[in-house]
């Protein structure tokens, strides 16, 4: 479904450059939940960054089910993707309604189709009762299951997810992946979580890519990675995560 080849991303500054990405090269096959998991530094963020159109790579190309993607700055995977960020990007000043409405909005949709949209999402996030409640009124799992509904307005293939569980408890944790798995079986939508937390990966990808120094270390699916790592960087990863 995602084919990622030799994606690279440089950053110059004066006489200095810093090289965040070297020839990523991933698939992601449709219907997965896959995992980019990585020390901090790594590059991880700068790779969703970059998919997600928020920065121009270097070079490289991404295709979705064969065709080529545009990979200029703001172009990303346009309607393809929805992003889920880290930092939730709810804004303040709007109900939880017209947080999810937004993208609708943008995308020119009528107001009743914008209406029964934002209804039967917040009923799949399990927040049909908070829909007039502002994000300062709601817990930080809530706002995450918030963050998720607006990302999936326009009805994406692909979830990108940026760290989506690393400012919740465990219990809350827990409950943000069920909603992912089900969203993943229950929509058909495939899943990319980029994080640093080993849990995270064994409990709901079924594949992972290991990155270090902004390249690929090792990938493959999650439970032979993790279980019988191949790189330094992935056995580096289990001696301080688990």
């Amino acid at each position: 479904m995602i084919k990622i080849n030799n994606l690279s991303k440089i950053f110059r500054q004066k006489d200095t450059q810093v090289t965040a990405l070297e020839n990523i090269t991933l698939e992601i096959e449709k219907g997965d939940i896959f995992g980019v998991i990585g020390m901090s530094g790594a590059g991880k963020s700068t790779l969703l960054r970059c998919l997600s159109g928020l920065e121009k790579p270097t070079g490289g190309t991404v295709e979705i089910n064969g065709s080529r993607v545009s990979l200029q700055k703001g172009a990303g995977l346009g309607r393809q993707m929805g992003v889920v960020f880290q930092g939730y990007n709810l804004l303040m000043q709007k109900t939880v309604r017209q947080n999810v409405a937004l993208p609708l909005e943008i995308a020119g949709r009528d107001k009743e189709t914008r209406r029964q949209k934002v209804e039967s999402l917040l009923k799949t996030v399990g927040l049909a009762d908070k829909a007039d409640c502002y994000p300062s009124q709601l817990s930080g799992g809530q706002k995450q299951r918030v963050a998720i509904a607006r990302a999936l307005a326009n009805d994406p293939q692909i979830l990108l997810c940026d760290e989506p569980t690393s400012a919740l408890d465990p219990m809350t944790t827990g409950q943000v992946l069920d909603l992912l798995k089900e969203i993943n079986s229950r929509l058909s939508v495939t899943v990319v979580i980029i994080t640093h937390e080993l849990g995270v990966v064994k409990s709901i990808c079924n594949k992972v890519a290991v990155i270090s120094n902004g390249r690929i270390a090792e990938t493959g699916p999650a439970r032979q990675v993790l279980g019988s790592p191949g790189s330094n960087a992935t056995k580096l990863l289990l001696e301080w995560r688990v």
